[in-house]
């Protein structure tokens, strides 16, 4: 609220009410009366106003959209085939064969040897009480020993006989059923709908309060106030 100040006038006296001074002394006297004080005042309002903005805003829409793919479905399919297969194993039997060999046969060379030997023979001397007893009497020799050194530098032909398994092989006709399994790819598109957000905008009409212009309106302010006038005692 805005409040204008324009005049003041005071209005004519109400009434006199005379203010005495104490009865003692010389004190000055105050006569006194009441007035009206008219303030001229203009008052003003401030006036709302609406005022409206259209603004765009960014939004995001959704919508409809088709998602496809490729659908990979393996089928296979199982097929039972009887052939004939011929099956050979082996069997092993003893076999006795009679064959040369060739032995190495053992001969002896007779050889010697003379050797330093040291022979020792008890001796009976010495007298009683000292040195009284068997001796050892000892004395170098040459003897030859004669001995026998294998030899098997001379082959043998002689006739062996050998036993080793012999392989026969031995067919037999089986049916064998095989089992085949045949598979293939089958494609086939699937879709389905989804939602997709897409960019928008929209408008709104944006409202807000303004201060527009005030409102004004000429009052006047009655106030009641006092006058006094000051009165000095006589003295004769």
């Amino acid at each position: 609220m805005f409040l204008t100040l324009l005049a003041v006038v005071a209005s004519p006296i109400l009434a006199d009410k005379p203010h005495h001074a104490p009865a003692y002394g010389y004190a000055p006297e105050y006569y006194c009366r009441d007035t009206n004080t008219s303030i001229y005042a203009e008052v003003c309002v401030p006036a709302f106003a609406e005022q409206v903005t259209p603004v765009t805003l960014a939004t995001k829409v959704v919508v409809d959209a088709d998602y496809c793919f490729d659908e990979v479905l393996t089928v296979c399919e199982e097929t039972n085939e009887i052939v004939e297969r011929e099956i050979c194993t082996y069997e092993y039997a003893r076999e006795d064969v009679t064959a040369p060999c060739t032995t190495t046969q053992v001969t002896y060379d007779n050889r010697a040897e003379t050797m330093k030997v040291t022979t020792c023979a008890p001796s009976g001397y010495g007298t009683p009480g000292y040195g009284h007893g068997e001796h050892q009497y000892c004395r170098e020799e040459y003897q030859t020993q004669a001995y026998k050194v294998p030899l098997v530098t001379v082959p043998k032909e002689e006739t062996c006989k050998l036993a080793y398994p012999a392989p026969s092989r031995v067919c037999v006709t089986k049916s064998i059923t095989i089992t085949e399994v045949k598979c293939q790819d089958k494609v086939e598109q699937k879709c389905f709908n989804v939602a997709e957000f897409k960019d928008s905008s929209v408008t709104i009409q944006q409202k807000e309060i303004v201060i527009g212009e005030p409102s004004c309106e000429q009052l006047t302010l009655t106030l009641p106030t006092q006058a006094c006038t000051k009165h000095e005692p006589y003295h004769g």
